[in-house]
Parts: C-alpha cells; structure tokens; sequence
C-alpha cells in the first residue's frame, strides 16, 4: 500500500509496515518500542515512555565498551561507569519489528504490543554493535558517552537498536511505592513534535481487540494506524494483519 514511498524515503522494501502505514516525514526516522500489552496500553493513555536504567538493563556488559589492564585506570572507568549511569538512562527501539525474536525477547512472547514513532534524527542514537572491547582512553574525549551508551556486544545486532538517551536532571519522573513498601523514582520519555506515535501494532497472540483499542488510541492521538500483526506464512517473519489494516485516506 506505501511500499514504494517507504523506498523512496531510503528504507528496504521489506520493511514490515510497509504495507501498512505511511513512512516518516524527512527528518524524521520510524522506530519501534516493544512492550507488554499493558504497558503500552499506559504509554499511550499517558503519551510518554519509560525510561529505562543501566541497573535494570537485561546485558550485563552495558557500559561495558572499554577495559583497562592498568589498576589506576581501571578505578578511573569504574568512577566513569558509575557517573554515565547515574547521570543517563535509555529509551530503547528497533528500527523494524518484523523479526519474530524481538517480540519474543520484548513484546510478552508475541501477547504484547509494538509503538512504532517517528523520532527527530537528531534525537536518535544509533546502536554500534562489535565483538571486541577496547581499551580505556588516556584522554577522555567529547564523544566518549556516546560510545559508552550506544555500544554492544555484536551477537545483539538482531535489535537494529537506536536509543534516545535521556539526562534524569531534565526528565519528567514521579515517585512510585513499590510493593516491598519502598519509594522509587521513575522517569519518563514525554511524546511531543520529536517523539510522535504512528503506529500501534497488537502483537499475533495479544489478546486486545484491535478494534476497541483503535478507537481509544484515536480518541487521544492524531495520525496513527493500529492495526494487528500475525506470523507469516511463508517466512520466519511477523507481518501486518491485512483485514486489520485501516484502509488509505
């Protein structure tokens, strides 16, 4: 249905909502946030997303990037880890949500939900993903956190991930009471001319109905397509629901 303008705009022809839902305006790249239904049913009521902490990460090696074999250089990155993680936080997507494996590892084993945005490229940081560390620079440079916060070990490089990094000082947050009976700061990514909801894709085994779940997201946003997805028939891929899909206006 907008196949040929998604490859006008730079993107592969065999992007998954493709047939499905406009591309991005330029200036703009589409990118997918996998939750649980009920969380991504709470993002769009409250039109933000979590964001997320180093200490709460699923990779270990996060921050990771650099070693030292030099004991006072290594008490040096120790401080430098521990300054990046407490000063920053993540917003994590995927450049495509048709890989079956990244709505088993992040969208509930397939029961969840897929948010699909158009974010300023300028406000994305693409993930590198390599195979070895490197060692701890001498003289720490200006593009220093962006290498700490956007690298991971190449056997993740299924995610095509690109991160919106956030500063906690500057976030929205608010106290929550866990069940243990302790306060916990949450933050939070608000939508916004930079962050903008375009797509809402029920994953193949959630159970929301897509048609209640439309109207409520059209009561609250502008310009999305929500639709359900289910798993190919012909490919180990997740693909576009077709008798789901609002038709083009």
């Amino acid at each position: 249905m907008y196949r040929s303008e998604w490859v006008d705009r730079g993107y592969p022809s065999t992007c998954a909502s493709a047939s499905a839902a406009p591309p991005p305006p330029d200036g703009f790249v589409r990118v997918y946030h996998l939750c649980e239904a009920r969380y991504a049913i709470a993002n769009i009521e409250k039109g933000r997303l979590k964001v997320a902490t180093f200490a709460d990460a699923n990779d270990p090696f996060e921050l990771s990037v650099f070693f030292s074999r030099d004991p006072a250089q290594r008490l040096r990155l120790k401080d430098y880890i521990d300054d990046v993680a407490k000063r920053f936080g993540i917003v994590c997507f995927s450049e495509d949500w048709l890989d079956p494996t990244l709505w088993s590892h992040y969208g509930d084993r397939h029961q969840g939900i897929a948010l699909g945005f158009d974010i300023s490229e300028q406000h994305l940081l693409p993930v590198r993903y390599q195979s070895q560390r490197a060692v701890f620079p001498s003289v720490v440079a200006s593009d220093l956190v962006d290498q700490f916060l956007g690298t991971k070990y190449a056997s993740w490089a299924y995610e095509r991930e690109r991160r919106i990094i956030v500063e906690f000082a500057s976030a929205e947050h608010e106290t929550v009471k866990l069940a243990t009976g302790i306060d916990r700061e949450l933050f939070f990514e608000k939508f916004g001319s930079d962050v903008c909801l375009r797509e809402v894709i029920v994953g193949p085994l959630c159970s929301e109905d897509v048609v209640a779940l439309r109207a409520k997201v059209n009561s609250l946003h502008s310009d999305v397509a929500t639709f359900k997805a289910r798993l190919a028939d012909k490919f180990f891929s997740v693909v576009p629901d077709e008798p789901t899909v609002p038709p083009r206006r």
